[in-house]
């Protein structure tokens, strides 16, 4: 696996310093100067990864004071089991929904591992963006378990997946999460407006239902510069 780019490492570093609370809100952040110093790197370095806390609205630059940490745009909770839409309507952004893709296909490997089947089952396999108003901010490719009869049927433009599956009496009660910060892969920046490469968060949930079986697996990509992902460790 190529090694990250240390721009993104220090960006996620810098990232993760505000929203524990080690700067808070208002707060003068380390100059370019002092960060090139610290971190033992150049200052076109520094300037990538504090250019990508502003574009997110973590940092704001005020010429001739500073630069000073602010509020993010958009905060999802992970406390909530709910979809990114439905996090989203938490935070008061409607979202639309465009299914590039649904169809029923053979699980492969890496699939079946996750859903615990074998890699010639078949799955639901369901590719969609959500917009907020015209633009693309994520995409996720969701692998379905086959328990549920007719599911080609719904549209999931419209329908909620996990209302969806209640529907059918499985209920999701567990979803364990893994977060990764990642440089957009060249087809996934395309549906997302980005260039290849930009920074943008990889989410991969895996979906239990009441019984503990797992029922879904999603991985999305999302832009990063709109969102911070927060959640209570108390």
């Amino acid at each position: 696996m190529a090694k990250k780019a240390l721009y993104l490492q220090l960006w996620e570093k810098f990232r993760m310093q505000i929203l524990a609370g080690e700067y808070q809100y208002g707060e003068v952040f380390p100059t370019e100067r002092e960060l090139e110093i610290q971190y033992s790197c150049d200052r076109k370095t520094i300037r990538k990864a504090l250019n990508l806390l502003v574009e997110e609205s973590l940092l704001v630059r005020i010429t001739g004071k500073g630069t000073f940490v602010c509020k993010p745009d958009i905060r999802l909770s992970l406390e909530n089991l709910k979809s990114f839409s439905g996090l989203l309507r938490q935070e008061g952004v409607e979202t639309e929904k465009k299914v590039l893709f649904f169809k029923k296909v053979e699980a492969g490997y890496r699939v079946a591992k996750v859903l615990n089947i074998k890699k010639c089952d078949e799955v639901y396999k369901c590719v969609r963006v959500l917009y907020d108003k015209e633009n693309p901010i994520v995409l996720e490719t969701i692998y379905i378990l086959d328990i549920f009869p007719d599911l080609l049927k719904f549209d999931l433009n419209i329908y909620s997946l996990f209302e969806v599956m209640e529907s059918f009496g499985q209920f999701p009660t567990k979803v364990t999460e893994d977060i990764l910060a990642v440089e957009l892969p060249e087809t996934e920046a395309q549906y997302l407006n980005k260039e290849t490469g930009d920074p943008a968060y990889l989410i991969s949930d895996i979906t239990e239902n009441q019984e503990g079986k797992i029922i879904e697996y999603n991985r999305a990509y999302i832009a990063s510069e709109r969102f911070v992902l927060s959640t209570d460790l108390s």
